[in-house]
């Protein structure tokens, strides 16, 4: 055990470090911590005071903790179906797996690790600290509480995961079983909203808060678990918080006893997790996106193969549409578009208030960045062979962001068309807001190269991310004042439908201005990360 706790020290002293020698780290890291005591200080020296600015029911923080709780039982559950969650590194693999230790205290230092960096991961709560305070009014016992319920909830899941793998794996019909459990499981809270509908004669929303308000729907599994021990803290229950606790220790010890107890130790069972996350991170860091279907057999007519339809640089937009197409049946619609579509609807049709649906727009646009600066084309600027083609460099990178200008577009139908449904803004407003929403799109292509320019040569991804994130509200900031100032100053009460116009013309000036000043970026491939 000596030797394990030698190793965490030592890589955690390592880590720490290695940290002098990364100036961006170092900035990206004091940023972080900055934000954190910042919001500390300020719930300490507003105290106990009443400063409910924007006063909100506890039970839409319910409803959300339901939500993530929801999103990692299903996500961890059908991770555990395929290739099983994982609490070590490859380099644990070759030190730790082949050495003479007990697997019992590997895996204690597994979870130790594991616990470390959920911590590190939650720290966003604490930027949070502001909009607690201000629409719940939560001290510092709320926050530390929400804090460490979410550490729980991530090292619990992780473990779910590892002990559906170790159940299922090479058994379909258990597979079976535990999906039938998860269908079974959204049936019930279904019937159990629509109950609440009937009987209660309220909205869905208002039944789905109602549920996750009542005292038995805290010994729901997971989802409920996390609500009793919130709720538990609010009350100042000391047994709700007990009961919920021993819960989550209930089934965290049966997970780890189908880890040590079986026949074949637990290192066969998370070596294919490990290996597979350890692929997934050197795709995204070579920029290559085939870790997504290794475990999945995909159909490839023989007349799609090669690239024939394509011509000069446009083949690279015809690569991206054959891509799309092999990832899903409707091109430009993925899982994200779903998922986005339903968190729009939600929205909209709680809120129901057209100038509030700009908080909506403000969102989407928002998840608009990940997916757009991280996406195809700057996975297409870290590869060689579109440095390599003989075309004008201008044209080339038109060709290679046609699939993430088109995207954006096919999105904004699903996205504003549903909120037009739900009755959450006028048709117009969600016409001009899908509009908003393709333009910021063409702002995040240009802003991709302009990343791919500046920042080609800096492999943290992390520290890519907060700076993009920073010059991304550098960019936008003049376009939202100005639609600010146009709605207030300008605009009749009549046409307040145009308020998101200024903001859109702004976005497409700006994204013409960057793409014409980095457009000679293929022109100079040793600012690039072209790989040798």
């Amino acid at each position: 055990m000596k030797a394990l706790v030698y190793l965490l020290l030592t890589q955690t002293k390592n880590k720490i470090l290695s940290i002098r020698k990364k100036p961006g780290l170092i900035i990206l890291y004091s940023f972080i911590l900055l934000f954190v005591i910042g919001s500390l200080l300020y719930l300490i020296l507003v105290g106990d005071k009443q400063v409910n600015i924007l006063p909100v029911d506890n039970r839409s923080l319910f409803l959300f903790l339901s939500g993530f709780g929801l999103l990692y039982l299903y996500t961890f559950t059908y991770s555990g179906l395929s290739t099983g969650s994982t609490f070590f590194t490859m380099a644990d693999v070759g030190l730790l797996f082949v050495a003479p230790i007990s697997t019992k205290k590997i895996l204690f230092y597994g979870l130790i690790s594991a616990l470390g960096k959920a911590m590190f991961a939650s720290l966003f709560i604490f930027y949070q600290i502001p909009n607690l305070k201000n629409m719940y009014n939560y001290g510092i016992i709320e926050v530390l509480s929400l804090f460490f319920i979410y550490v729980i909830l991530v090292i619990f899941c992780q473990l779910l995961s590892i002990g559906v793998y170790i159940f299922s794996n090479g058994n379909q019909s258990r597979k079976n079983m535990v999906k039938m459990l998860l269908y079974l499981f959204t049936g019930a809270l279904i019937i159990a909203v629509y109950l609440i509908m009937k009987n209660e004669a309220v909205g869905i929303m208002e039944a789905v808060k109602m549920l996750v308000d009542r005292n038995w729907f805290g010994y729901v599994p997971i989802v409920g678990w996390v609500i009793m021990f919130f709720k538990g803290v609010l009350m100042g229950s000391i047994i709700d918080i007990a009961i919920s606790l021993a819960l989550f220790a209930l089934v965290s010890i049966l997970c780890i006893s189908l880890l040590t107890a079986h026949k074949a130790d637990y290192y066969e069972d998370v070596l294919q997790s490990t290996e597979f996350n350890y692929q997934r991170i050197q795709d995204y860091k070579e920029g290559r996106n085939i870790s997504s279907t290794t475990n999945r057999k995909v159909k490839v007519k023989d007349k799609e193969n090669g690239l024939n339809k394509g011509k000069g640089a446009f083949i690279f937009a015809y690569k991206h549409l054959l891509e799309m197409k092999r990832s899903s049946r409707f091109i430009f619609v993925d899982v994200l578009t779903v998922i986005t579509t339903i968190g729009v609807s939600i929205a909209g049709y709680s809120i129901k208030n057209e100038m509030k649906a700009y908080i909506i727009l403000a969102a989407v646009i928002y998840i608009q960045f990940f997916t757009t600066v991280f996406g195809r084309l700057k996975i297409e600027l870290m590869k060689p062979y579109i440095y390599l083609m003989p075309e004008p460099s201008i044209k080339k990178l038109f060709a290679a962001s046609i699939s993430s200008l088109l995207k954006p577009c096919v999105d904004s139908i699903f996205i504003f068309s549903a909120l037009a449904i739900v009755g959450g803004a006028s048709i117009l407003h969600c016409l001009f807001m899908a509009i908003a929403y393709i333009c910021s799109g063409a702002v995040y292509v240009g802003l991709t190269i302009v990343y791919q320019k500046v920042l080609g040569s800096q492999p943290n991804q992390v520290v890519q991310m907060f700076i993009g994130i920073f010059l991304m509200l550098l960019i936008f900031s003049p376009a939202v004042v100005i639609s600010i100032l146009f709605s207030i100053f300008i605009l009749p009460k009549s046409l307040l439908f145009l308020s998101s116009l200024p903001f859109s013309i702004v976005c497409l000036i700006l994204a013409f201005i960057i793409f014409l000043s980095c457009g000679n970026l293929l022109d100079n491939t040793e600012i690039s990360e072209v790989k040798r």
